[in-house]
């Protein structure tokens, strides 16, 4: 299916056909559509093959599983089957192990298109299915607000979390160095708020989830792709940094992992590892020897478009562009045991600072 595609109610309630097995052993035995005055899109009996009694539910459709999405289903199915005798079901394309979680939690059934499942009766019946992959690809504006460019808006709201316009955010994140229109800072917000990460409210847009935004972006982030690299030995004394600088096409930085001792305490042997935009030009502008054996260098330049080893750079008094915070520890929370030591005095710092 067409990740853009949205799936109609019609095919999200053709899923429950009446004397085919919902969820095992459950079996539907009817399905009548709602009226719009009934509240709920479907009613839908479903029974034991044992069994005479059966359980009758009001299904609230959604053809987005976002956890918006889920928890508007949650609120609706339950308007609707109250004072009725009816139990509240929920139906989305796809429930993961999360999802599923948050419906045993609240107490409310729900299926998906994928063979996922919760079904609860209370004080009779408990039924649960996962673990079906997801054939059904949600879509939104943005497939990934916590990876790549569009993670730099996510990243921004950790720095500050709360902003009074979309445009005073997409000015900051162009500022702090990503290139992105305010169309595209917009998407990432409305990820986000789908999300449940960050609230908009008469225009203010604030962060409410910054813990698991920042284990979002942990877990979205991957080792980037390094398009070149070259290791140089440079004369005594050589300042490197303002070299670099030169140039304002460059894009440079030290990498998270030789910028970590910058903000706590770690120790990291070998040359200074930088990202750079253009690995010939920065070549050019140091001079210095080619060394073919990268511990013997004093710098080792690895050429990268991944955003985020030049947005919102510290530089300090000698011209030296450091990774962020948060890009140290993105690098570090992927690393070895001694890095991920490091990693977790770095996440106190950032939630500390991340807090509305």
């Amino acid at each position: 299916m067409n990740r853009n595609e949205k799936i109609s109610e019609a095919e999200m309630l053709s899923r429950f056909r009446v004397g085919e097995v919902l969820l095992a052993p459950l079996v539907v035995r009817s399905m009548i559509r709602s009226g719009r005055s009934q509240g709920g899109d479907a009613r839908v009996e479903l029974g034991l093959p044992t069994e005479s009694e059966g359980f009758r539910f009001v299904v609230e459709a959604k053809g987005r599983a976002t956890p918006q999405a889920v928890q508007l289903a949650i609120a609706q199915a339950r308007a609707a089957a109250a004072g009725n005798g009816e139990l509240p079901m929920i139906q989305v394309p796809f429930l993961s192990r999360k999802r599923l979680e948050d419906l045993e939690r609240e107490g409310v059934s729900g299926v998906d298109l994928c063979g996922n499942g919760l079904i609860v009766v209370p004080s009779r019946l408990f039924v649960l299915r996962s673990g079906e992959p997801n054939r059904h690809r949600d879509s939104r504006p943005l497939n990934n607000p916590y990876r790549g460019r569009s993670a730099m808006v996510a990243r921004t709201l950790l720095i500050q979390p709360r902003w009074e316009s979309l445009t005073a955010l997409a000015a900051k994140v162009r500022e702090a160095g990503a290139e992105l229109s305010l169309p595209q800072v917009s998407k990432a917000v409305q990820a986000l708020s789908e999300d449940l990460v960050v609230s908009k409210e008469a225009g203010t847009i604030t962060l409410r989830e910054p813990l698991r935004l920042l284990d979002e972006l942990g877990r979205a982030w991957q080792q980037p792709r390094i398009r070149a690299r070259q290791a140089l030995r440079l004369p005594a004394g050589m300042d490197w940094a303002t070299r670099l600088s030169s140039d304002a096409t460059i894009k440079w930085a030290l990498t998270g992992g030789l910028s970590v001792t910058r903000y706590t305490a770690f120790s990291e042997s070998g040359p200074r590892v930088i990202a750079v935009s253009d690995v010939e030009a920065a070549t050019t502008l140091l001079g210095g020897t080619p060394e073919d054996v990268p511990s013997f260098a004093d710098i080792e330049l690895i050429q990268t478009d991944e955003a985020g080893f030049f947005f919102n750079n510290e530089i300090d008094d000698h011209g030296v562009r450091w990774a962020s915070r948060l890009q140290a520890w993105l690098e570090l929370q992927a690393g070895d045991a001694r890095q991920q030591s490091a990693a977790r005095d770095l996440r106190g710092i950032l939630l500390r600072g991340a807090r509305p």
